[in-house]
């Protein structure tokens, strides 16, 4: 039977400085701040064996905010 790991991606957006931060939280890591647009980190990520798995999004006034879930199995 598979074992997975589970990462998340989270991107906050301010519409008004078009300023986006994206963060990375690996398993039994800290939450760290990445270089580059969403879409290049999920594809280094993906890069790495990570696949998506769920997302959310929601946003008030000006503000954005998503989130990606990742798995991946671990090597046995």
């Amino acid at each position: 039977m598979p074992t997975w790991e589970y990462a998340s991606v989270i991107t906050a957006n301010d519409a008004e400085s078009q300023r986006a931060g994206v963060s990375v939280k690996l398993p039994g890591g800290q939450s760290e701040r990445q270089q580059g647009d969403t879409s290049s980190v999920l594809n280094k990520l993906g890069g790495e064996g990570w696949e998506l798995v769920s997302y959310h999004s929601s946003g008030a006034g000006s503000w954005g905010f998503e989130q990606f879930w990742l798995k991946r199995q671990v090597a046995s």
